[in-house]
């Protein structure tokens, strides 16, 4: 979303909020004053601009020929006579501005004014305002607005349609109040405060708008005039009756779109891709139960790294082909990243700074390209595989990934170098200090567990959710293989009919809470299981981390998925919690307990008595299977592998 602000005050002698700085460049603050979406960092007020940023959008030029003072001064002047509009964008502790837009200032601007941002939609070949007005009474989804939040805290209290004539010129007419909305792929939906209460209009005062400030999609409007609009709204506005209409009946795929509920377009979406990618993955020959690939394509959605594992020869770099062929991604969106033994840090994937010949060298894994083109592409999905991934130390090579891994997709940033030295660098412009990681890019890795691979330590497992990759029986490859065969004599170049993935698809697949909804049982099992890693090794647990992991991918189990929720918890504790299990027979054996290779059966487990204090639908077969291979393993080679 755009912020909208005015050049800060200087408050003190040795606080100017306009300054030339340590590279010869103006730098100056802005005081925000839109109020921002509900998960921008409240303590932040001020974010920080650069004068060389103005020049091709807001026409500033800096003439470095005149004196310090000068130059300063001219800058104050100029941002003084307006209010500018721009994104946000976070470099480590700092907050910068970028696309910036100015607006000159009204007579009525004051110091003090807070102005709100009030989304507008306008006609176009397809729609009028009757056809925009019978869209809100029905609660349908009315279209896309860029300037308008995803987030349900964010909800606009009032919207505004733009009508256009030759005759009168543009008019505006303000509906509400609003009190929640529903994004999908379709755009936005807004609803009222009652599911009875109809939707209001009333015509937008031109003085009103006069005292406002136009910007793209968004009519800035002060705080007090907002208020005014709301309360004129409730008293006096004109209602949009509300309408009935049946949501069984059979319409058009377009019209079933609208008429249905978020998790309805959602469902339907996910459902076409999962047959998609099942489709894909018979095409291409991998025999996987389909399970595995809910299982996969359920982690994937939880973001984090998904690391596929298991022996060699098992179709693990052919999966993530498969599910990138699956989403339609086109060349350039999917990158595989060879490890090379070699690799010591992060220097190594991502490149260095040249300080001799004053550029930025990136590595030759073309990784930082990738970014780079998701980063200015961020409607498109990418999706950065690294392939053998555990050749060299990951928590080495990829210590910065791990860190951005944990942070929202709007503040992911990767560091490339100091921002102190991008004005001395050659290459500048095409390798920006910081690198904003979205969450169009998805990060997969593929393993080998051999002689030849490093183990990942808790910082990597903590952040992943490690998929085993099983065999299936020859007899049901060969099956399948038959299957395959049939499928490829009738298949037509499908994929080039199919529509593909994109950002905006992808995250209305994602579910996103904040709350905690494992049932008593869950948690009861995962604190349990918790205190008793705790007494094998104080280093090593159930974090809360891992808790909140575990309940995101339990929510995010597709509606159509043949994983049933108690499959998917016992997948989950081998995935995120069993990898954790590694050490020798003296911390562990209690724990695990001791296999009895006559009867074949593990004796005297702690785990297995814990899941057996679960309800019988938890049947937890393979979470005990893995607790057998682990109990063999201490047997045979006194520590777990």
């Amino acid at each position: 979303m755009d912020f909208a602000g005015v050049l800060g005050e200087d408050y003190e002698i040795s606080r100017k909020t306009v300054i030339l700085n340590s590279n010869d460049t103006l730098q100056f603050y802005i005081k925000i004053i839109s109020n921002p979406p509900e998960n921008f960092p409240r303590h932040v007020r001020e974010i920080t601009g650069y004068g060389d940023a103005l020049a091709d959008s807001c026409g500033f030029y800096d003439d470095t020929n005149l004196d310090e003072d000068t130059r300063k001064e001219k800058l104050r002047d100029f941002l003084n006579r307006y209010i500018l509009f721009f994104n946000v964008e976070q470099r480590g502790e700092f907050f910068v501005g970028k696309d910036w837009h100015i607006v000159r200032k009204t007579e009525s601007f004051r110091s003090d004014t807070i102005l709100e941002p009030v989304p507008i939609f306008s006609e176009d070949a397809q729609r009028t305002q009757e056809i925009f007005e019978e869209q809100l009474r029905s609660k349908k989804f009315i279209g896309l607005n860029k300037q308008v939040s995803t987030e349900h805290d964010d909800t606009p209290p009032i919207i505004l349609w733009k009508s256009k004539s030759k005759e009168t010129g543009d008019a505006y007419t303000v509906y509400g109040p609003i009190s929640n909305h529903d994004y999908a792929f379709g755009g936005f939906r807004f609803n009222v405060q009652a599911d009875d209460s109809p939707i209001k209009k009333i015509s937008l005062d031109k003085d009103v708008f006069l005292d406002s400030y136009l910007h793209e999609q968004v009519l800035f409007i002060s705080s007090i005039n907002s208020t005014d609009i709301q309360e004129e709204i409730e008293l006096d506005g004109e209602m949009l009756e509300p309408i009935e209409y049946n949501h069984r009946s059979e319409t058009s795929s377009e019209s079933n779109i609208e008429h249905s509920s978020v998790n309805e377009v959602k469902k339907d979406k996910e459902e076409d891709f999962m047959n998609t990618f099942k489709q894909q993955a018979k095409l291409m020959g991998l025999y996987y139960d389909e399970k595995d690939l809910y299982n996969f394509h359920t982690a994937m959605k939880t973001k984090g790294l998904v690391i596929l594992s298991g022996m060699s020869g098992t179709g693990k770099s052919k999966l993530v082909q498969c599910y990138a062929k699956s989403m339609v991604l086109k060349k350039g969106q999917l990158a595989f990243i060879p490890v090379r033994p070699s690799w010591q840090d992060d220097t190594d994937v991502i490149g260095y700074l040249d300080t001799l010949n004053n550029v930025y060298r990136p590595g030759d894994s073309g990784l930082i390209n990738t970014l780079i083109q998701a980063q200015d592409n961020p409607d498109n999905l990418y999706i950065v595989c690294f392939d053998e991934m555990n050749l060299a130390r990951v928590e080495h090579y990829f210590s910065q990934f791990l860190s951005v891994l944990e942070q929202e997709g709007n503040t992911r940033e990767l560091q490339l170098y100091n921002p102190g030295y991008e004005t001395r660098l050659y290459n500048q412009n095409e390798y920006k200090p910081n690198l904003l990681i979205g969450n169009n890019v998805l990060f997969v890795g593929t393993v080998n567990l051999d002689e030849s691979t490093y183990q990942f330590s808790d910082k990597v497992l903590d952040r992943s959710n490690v998929i085993s990759l099983n065999v299936k029986s020859y007899e049901d490859v060969l099956r399948m293989e038959e299957d395959r065969r049939i499928d490829l004599s009738m298949h037509e170049e499908k994929n080039a009919k199919e529509n593909p993935v994109t950002t905006e698809i992808f995250e209305s697949f994602r579910k996103k809470g904040t709350d905690i909804t494992l049932t008593s049982s869950e948690s009861k099992l995962l604190w349990e299981i918790h205190g008793k890693l705790q007494e094998c090794n104080r280093n090593i647990g159930i974090g809360w981390r891992i808790v909140r992991q575990i309940d995101n991918y339990l929510n995010n189990l597709p509606s159509t998925s043949l994983l049933k929720r108690e499959e998917a918890f016992d997948l989950q504790l081998i995935q995120r919690v069993l990898t954790k299990v590694r050490g020798s027979e003296e911390q562990f054996s209690e724990l695990i307990g001791r296999y009895n290779p006559d009867s074949k059966e593990v004796e005297y487990s702690t785990l297995l008595d814990l899941l057996d204090t679960m309800p019988t639908m938890y049947s937890m077969e393979k979470t005990r299977r893995a607790i057998k291979d682990k109990a063999r393993e201490l047997r045979l080679y006194g520590h777990t592998i």
